[in-house]
């Protein structure tokens, strides 16, 4: 997107670090989201915290650390759509809350970003501290977070470090909000079974049950 076609009416920027990277991810609910541009916040670290029964382990924050930085997508979204974006974060319920950044593009400079971080930060960690399993998010999450950063190119040594991230093995509820989304828009199956199935009635023996 060139420069001059960033800024719309009525529109602001939001900065995705987690699975709204991934598009489908965040026209689930804000289907109106449009791509900007990848972006960088500096001076911030990726981190995990907060158990999420929706996804089946803790979820990201950007936590600030001096020298790091977290890449991530820029969408474009209208106004309307903030109460969306805050219900999808939790902010009504002190989950997450709102701050603006600046977030630096590889070609149209900085732009001004609604972000959200943790109402909770982890404790501060070194680079070589292993990372409590409190900490490990779980395994759709990781990989909604991967399939939105390979979607948009992010720098590949930010996805190696994404991949080198330890999960907790769960799978959350998801695929499962993706099944249920999917089948109650879509139109019933009309198609006529090929195969039917023969199966004999079923009959109760009281009698042979009451021998046992």
């Amino acid at each position: 997107m060139k420069k001059s076609q960033v800024y719309k009416l009525k529109t602001f920027f939001y900065f995705a670090y987690g699975s709204n990277l991934w598009t489908f991810r965040i026209h689930m609910n804000n289907p109106t989201a449009e791509f900007v541009s990848i972006g960088c916040l500096d001076n911030y670290r990726l981190d995990f915290i907060r158990y999420s029964k929706f996804w089946g382990g803790p979820t990201a924050t950007p936590v600030p650390t001096a020298n790091a930085h977290i890449w991530g997508v820029i969408w474009r979204l209208h106004v309307d759509n903030i109460a969306s974006l805050d219900d999808q974060e939790g902010v009504d319920k002190d989950i997450y809350y709102v701050k603006h950044a600046e977030i630096i593009t590889p070609y149209i400079g900085k732009l001004m970003c609604r972000i959200y971080e943790h109402t909770v930060i982890p404790l501060p960690r070194g680079d070589n501290d292993e990372i409590p399993i409190e900490c490990w998010p779980s395994w759709t999450y990781k990989e909604v977070i991967l399939l939105g950063a390979e979607e948009h190119n992010l720098p590949e040594y930010y996805i190696e470090n994404l991949k080198n991230i330890k999960h907790n093995s769960e799978q959350g509820c998801f695929y499962m909000a993706c099944l249920l989304k999917q089948y109650a828009k879509a139109n019933p199956c009309e198609c006529k079974p090929t195969i039917k199935i023969l199966r004999k009635p079923f009959k109760l023996d009281l009698k042979e049950l009451r021998t046992k």
